[in-house]
C-alpha cells in the first residue's frame, strides 16, 4: 500500500511532475510508449513495484472483419449491416457465408427497434436498395435467413413509408407465397405475423387489397389458411391459423376481397372452426367481415352459421358474446336470415340482462332486426312471456324503430 501511494505521489501530475518526461502522443518513440502504440506501459522500467512492471493496461489491437456483425451500433450501423448483407448475397460461394448472413440479419433485426431507425432505413438515400435486398433474402435457401428478413419487413410495416415500400416492391406477394413454405413452420409463422402487422392499418389494408396484383394476396392467404390447417398437408401450422384469420378480418372490408375469399371456400372453414370452438374471436371477426356483403350473408346462412353461433352467444367470454350478436345482426338483415334466426333467440335474449352496454345494444339490435319477421317475432314474445318488464321494453323499442320508417313530416310518428 505504501508503494502504491508513493507511486501516486510521483506520477500524479497534480501532486508532482512525472520523473520521466514524455510527449502527449503515444505515437512517439519514448519510454512511456514502449516504441509501439499497442504496447503502452509494457516496457517502461518500473523500479518501485514488481507487480506494476508486469501490467498490461491496454489489450492487443482487436482483429476487425468488416463482414462480421457490428457489436456497438451508431447511427450508420444499420446502413453498414445492409451493405454487408448486400455483399454476402452477391457472393459466389453462398455456403461459406451462410453463418455471416444469419448473424447479420439477426443483428439488423436487433438494431431496427424504434420508428426513428426504421424511418432512416426506409426513407434514406438507399431505401429502394434496402427493400430490394430484403426481397432477395425472402427467397434465400436458408430458413433462418428467410425468417429474419420477414421479421425485418414486419418492423418496416410499423410506419406508413415502410408499408408503402413493402407493397410497391412486391414483398407483400413474396410474404404471401412464404405462407406455404415447405422448409420451416417458423418461416410460415413469421410471414403471417408480418402480413398481420401490414394489414392492421387502414393504408396498409387498402394497398394490399387494391394495389397489389388485384387482390392476389387475399387469394393466397385464404389458400394458405385452408392448407396449413389441414392434417396431412405437409405444412400444418396450428399457430398460423389465428394470425391469418385476424389478417383476413382486416382485409375483408371490400366487396372484391369478400368475393375472392368466398370463391376460395373460406366460409365452410370458418363455420367448422366455430363449431369446434377453436380460435373463436378471430373467426367471429372474419365472419362479421364476410357478412358485410349479401353473398357473404347468404353463404353463412346456407352453411348453418346461425346454429354455430347459438352456443357462442352463451360463451363465458364477453367479447365472444358481443361478436356473436353482431354476426347475428349482420346475417339477419335479409329475410332469409330472419326466418332462420329462431335458433339463436333464447341465448340472444339472455344478453338483454347484461350490464355491459355494448353487449346489451348488440343483442337489442339483433332482436329488433329478427322481430321484423312475423314468425320469429312471435317466438321472441314466447321467450319473453315470463318477464313482462323486458317484454314491454323490447317491443316498445321495436315499435319506435318501425315508426321511424313510417315517419311522415306532416303527421306525428305512429307508435
Amino acid at each position: 500500500m505504501a508503494e502504491h501511494h508513493a507511486l501516486l505521489s510521483v506520477h500524479h501530475e497534480v501532486i508532482a511532475a512525472p520523473q520521466i518526461p514524455h510527449l502527449p502522443s503515444y505515437r512517439s518513440h519514448t519510454e512511456v510508449t514502449g516504441f509501439l502504440p499497442g504496447d503502452v506501459g509494457k516496457q517502461v522500467p518500473h523500479v518501485i513495484s514488481d507487480q506494476l512492471a508486469k501490467r498490461s493496461p491496454y489489450p492487443e489491437p482487436a482483429h476487425f472483419d468488416y463482414l462480421e456483425p457490428t457489436v456497438a451500433y451508431g447511427r450508420q450501423g444499420v446502413a453498414k449491416t445492409m451493405n454487408v448483407l448486400r455483399t454476402l448475397v452477391e457472393s459466389e460461394d453462398q455456403a461459406s457465408v451462410l453463418e455471416l448472413k444469419r448473424a447479420n440479419i439477426e443483428k439488423l433485426l436487433e438494431a431496427i427497434y424504434d420508428h426513428t431507425v426504421v424511418g432512416d432505413t426506409v426513407t434514406g438515400e438507399n431505401q429502394d436498395l434496402n427493400v430490394q435486398l430484403l426481397m432477395k433474402l425472402l427467397t434465400d435457401e436458408d430458413p433462418q435467413v428467410k425468417r429474419g428478413a420477414a421479421e425485418v419487413l414486419g418492423r418496416f410495416s410499423t410506419i406508413l413509408q415502410g408499408r408503402k415500400a413493402v407493397c410497391t416492391s412486391g414483398c407483400a406477394e413474396a410474404l404471401a407465397f412464404m405462407l406455404e413454405d415447405k422448409d420451416s413452420a417458423e418461416v410460415r409463422l413469421a410471414a403471417g405475423k408480418t402480413l398481420n402487422i401490414l394489414t392492421q392499418s387502414i393504408d396498409g389494408r387498402d394497398d394490399v387489397v387494391l394495389n397489389v396484383a388485384d387482390g392476389k394476396v387475399v387469394i393466397m392467404m385464404v389458400k394458405a389458411l385452408l392448407l396449413t390447417a389441414t392434417k396431412g398437408s405437409g405444412v400444418v401450422t396450428p399457430k398460423l391459423t389465428p394470425v391469418l384469420l385476424e389478417s383476413l378480418s382486416n382485409l375483408l372490408m371490400f366487396d372484391d376481397s369478400i368475393l375472392l375469399a368466398l370463391r376460395g371456400n373460406i366460409m365452410p372453414f370458418i363455420v367448422k372452426t366455430l363449431r369446434l370452438r377453436t380460435h373463436n374471436e378471430p373467426a367471429l371477426k372474419c365472419l362479421c367481415s364476410l357478412c358485410g356483403h349479401p353473398e357473404g350473408k347468404k353463404t353463412a346462412i346456407e352453411e348453418k352459421a346461425l346454429q354455430a353461433l347459438s352456443g357462442l352467444l352463451a360463451s363465458e367470454k364477453p367479447k365472444e358474446r358481443q361478436l356473436s350478436a353482431r354476426a347475428v345482426l349482420c346475417m339477419c338483415v335479409d329475410a332469409e336470415g330472419k326466418k332462420a334466426a329462431a335458433v339463436v333467440v333464447p341465448n340472444l335474449v339472455q344478453q338483454l340482462y347484461e350490464e355491459d352496454h355494448d353487449l346489451y345494444m348488440n343483442a337489442l339490435l339483433a332482436i329488433r332486426t329478427i322481430c321484423e319477421w312475423p314468425s320469429t317475432r312471435d317466438y321472441v314474445k314466447t321467450v319473453l312471456r315470463d318477464d313482462p318488464e323486458t317484454y314491454d321494453s323490447v317491443f316498445k323499442d321495436h315499435q319506435i324503430h318501425l315508426a321511424a320508417f313510417r315517419y311522415d313530416s306532416d303527421k306525428p310518428p305512429r307508435v
